[in-house]
């Protein structure tokens, strides 16, 4: 927690939604993720996000799953594009995420200003 939001981010220097998850994944489970970072301008362009998503499910690495448990994606929608990701915390319904400029920060899945918003839960295809 508290690592700076910068966007395109992909270490403790500071991190974008993606490039946290990259990190926890590196970090905590040994897992290096894809950067997608040539595939979006910046973290506010949802539209290049979404379709990034989209494109990284349809691969068959993510896998939809019923019950979340810890370092599972929750996918979120800003808007009607999916372009938000947040790190299943002990399958608590808490979240790691990083959102706007703040830092990387634990919150509560069910909190209504993520709860309306939530996609479903991703496991990585090394994980199920």
């Amino acid at each position: 927690m508290g690592i700076p939001w910068l966007d395109k981010g992909r270490d403790r220097e500071g991190c974008d939604c993606w490039g946290l998850a990259r990190l926890v994944y590196r970090e905590m489970l040994g897992v290096e993720l894809p950067s997608y970072d040539g595939d979006y301008v910046s973290a506010g362009e949802q539209a290049e996000i979404d379709a990034a998503i989209v494109a990284a499910r349809s691969l068959g690495n993510w896998h939809l799953v019923k019950t979340a448990r810890s370092y599972d994606l929750a996918l979120f929608r800003h808007g009607r594009h999916v372009s938000h990701i947040g790190i299943v915390v002990l399958a608590s319904g808490l979240i790691l995420h990083m959102m706007g400029e703040d830092s990387s920060k634990i919150e509560s899945v069910s909190a209504p200003q993520h709860w309306r918003r939530l996609v479903g839960f991703y496991r990585y295809a090394s994980r199920t």
